[in-house]
């Protein structure tokens, strides 16, 4: 960074350098350490051209660490080769690169020269001592047996790093024949024939670390002298080597990059390091890495919050036989265990039959978050309710069983049993009933919130911290399993998790969830019409409520003076000369009988009356 201006983009969440020009390139050096995304790497187990990691490892110890990165920009440079011609390779590299390889062809074929020829006799001469060839004639074979099974009990006669200096458990050994992993048998067996037994003894039926230690020592010098080897015409052949380094260089470095010092294929194209496609559960897992042992690899793979299942891949045509890992990033992963078959597809287009051997759990989605805490309640009050029927089915049983012994015993016990099970379906009746004694004294608008507030009361802190652990899934951890010094975090979003797992679309599905979604919203547009029609129905009930209470009180505002006519009937009693008067003049009588009964023609009434 110092003195170069970087571009940068972010990727997972990480500012990641862009390799657009030969001029990023060149300045590779320069770049802080710190922001490589990775720092080593094996050179096995990664989809990339062979011959061109084996030139990049120079020290042939089977990784790639920066320096040696470096170092082949620097070789570029040495020969004047211009490194902007990485970002455009041609078919005619790829014509000088097939012309190389054939002269390389032409010079092994050639015969040595004279000093070659003294040098390679001289060589031979001495492969032919004792101390060299241990078991003669069989040397090399022995060599080779040793070879095939040197790696695996390397790793039986390696201590613990915890060992004590002393221990009172006996020192281990290796049986040649008897209870060994039929995997490693064959091999096993034919280093014993070929190599334990010529140098220990024929009686040799085990080995122990000292044996083990003897062995290798036996053919160390025979090692050594393979390896000084005389070269025949090695001035030839490290031209052509130079040549072909350009040009593998040229053809190959820039992919290399951007899968070393940034990560620019993994969240664009396809990364060396994933190994092919697998196909299982309706579903297609793209992120698939090689494994080499399985119980190393899932003992940190954990640490990337990711659900990644173990593999084992066999080619019966081939014979052949393989681990892998993927990674699932999307969908449901309830239905994905120990057992399952798959189909892998390398990125040769071969098919392997897959079949899960291990699965490292964790949450891929937010769907499934929301489901899970409902499932295990659901699985809970199953296990209680099998539980207690069970219990109360041995309760009875041994009642029975300590009452009669008679041949009736059998039938008891069978009514025993469905006693248990009529006792369960009493509970869950039970339980059901006060569930909607509870829901009937609710109404539509309280059991909406009540059956929300219940599904954001289980769900809700499920879904929150799944989305937080989702935030944190590391490819890194994945990848520092399988051997490689991964220097920054590979997080990636749940929108590229359904590109790394691609899932078969459910159409049933959708209509469901489309169905269930148009019931809820007819509920409640029907639910809100009812409540409205209510409403409306009460406001009419009222108005017509009080149109009645005024045509009540109508008649009685319109006679307020209808009560003193009592007391002028009780005088025209009171005064009988009074009454006869008016009994015998009719012609005063009759303009009261035709006037309308209101309040002015009473008090005119009265009036008269009173005058």
């Amino acid at each position: 960074m110092e003195g170069y201006n970087w571009k940068w983009r972010r990727e997972g969440r990480m500012a990641q350098v862009i390799l657009e020009n030969g001029e990023d390139i060149a300045h590779l050096a320069e770049l802080d350490k710190k922001n490589w995304s990775a720092i080593s790497m094996p050179v096995k187990g990664v989809r990339f051209d062979g011959r061109t990691l084996e030139l990049l490892d120079s020290d042939g110890d089977g990784r790639i660490r920066t320096p040696e990165v470096i170092a082949a920009i620097d070789f570029l440079k040495a020969k004047n080769v211009d490194l902007d011609s990485l970002f455009h390779p041609t078919e005619e590299d790829e014509k000088k690169l097939a012309d190389v390889l054939a002269r390389q062809a032409d010079v092994a074929a050639l015969p040595p020269g004279k000093a070659d020829a003294k040098a390679l006799a001289d060589w031979e001469a001495e492969g032919k001592k004792p101390e060299v060839a241990v078991l003669g004639d069989r040397t090399a074979a022995g060599e080779a047996a040793l070879s095939a099974v040197e790696g695996i009990v390397d790793a039986f006669f390696a201590p613990p790093e915890d060992m004590p200096l002393v221990t009172e458990a006996p020192d281990v050994s290796l049986p040649l024949r008897d209870h060994l992993n039929p995997k490693h048998l064959e091999a096993v067996m034919a280093f014993a024939e070929a190599c334990a037994k010529p140098i220990l003894g024929e009686a040799t039926e085990s080995i122990d670390r000292v044996g083990w230690k003897k062995i290798k020592a036996a053919f160390a010098p025979y090692r050594a002298w393979l390896a000084a080897k005389p070269v025949v015409n090695a001035g030839k052949k490290a031209e052509l080597v130079e040549e072909e380094r350009v040009l593998r260089y040229k053809l190959h470095l820039l992919e290399f990059l951007e899968n070393y010092v940034n990560m620019r294929h993994l969240y664009g194209d396809i990364a060396t390091f994933q190994t092919g496609t697998l196909r299982i559960d309706a579903k297609e897992i793209h992120l698939c890495f090689h494994v080499d042992s399985e119980a190393a690899h899932s003992a940190l793979s954990g640490r990337s919050n990711c659900c990644v299942l173990y593999l084992k891949l066999t080619r019966p045509s081939e014979k052949a036989e393989r681990s892998v890992c993927a990674v699932v990033t999307a969908g449901p992963v309830a239905q994905l265990y120990a057992g399952r078959n798959g189909v892998f597809y390398d990125r040769d287009g071969k098919d392997w039959d897959a079949v899960v051997t291990k699965v490292v759990e964790s949450q891929v989605s937010l769907l499934e978050a929301f489901w899970t805490p409902w499932r295990k309640l659901g699985e809970g009050i199953g296990k209680t309710v099998k539980k207690f029927i069970g219990e109360k089915q041995t309760a009875s049983q041994a009642k029975v069983e300590a009452t009669s012994q008679s041949a009736q015993a059998g039938s008891a016990a069978m009514a025993s049993s469905v006693a248990a099970v009529g006792i369960g379906i009493g509970m869950v009746s039970a339980g059901a009933a006060a569930l909607m004694g509870m829901i009937a004294g609710m109404s539509p608008k309280q059991i909406a919130i009540s059956i929300a507030a219940l599904i954001l009361v289980v769900s809700l802190p499920s879904v929150i911290l799944t989305w937080f652990k989702l935030r944190k899934r590391d490819l890194g951890a994945i990848l520092n399993a399988g051997g490689w010094a991964i220097n920054r975090p590979m997080y990636f979003s749940m929108k590229r998790g359904r590109v790394f797992t691609v899932c078969a679309r459910n159409p049933l599905f959708w209509r469901c969830f489309a169905t269930v979604v148009v019931i809820i919203a007819i509920a409640v547009g029907g639910w809100r019409v009812w409540k409205v029609h209510e409403e409306c129905k009460a406001r009419d009930c009222q108005a017509q409520c009080a149109g009645k209470t005024c045509e009540a009180k109508a008649p009685e505002a319109a006679k307020p003076e209808a009560a003193p006519a009592p007391a002028a009937t009780a005088t025209a009693a009171e005064t009988p000369a009074a009454t006869a008067t008016a009994a015998e003049t009719p012609a005063a009588t009759a303009p009261t009988a035709a006037t309308p009964a209101s309040g002015t023609t009473d008090v005119e009434t009265k009036e008269g009356k009173t005058i």
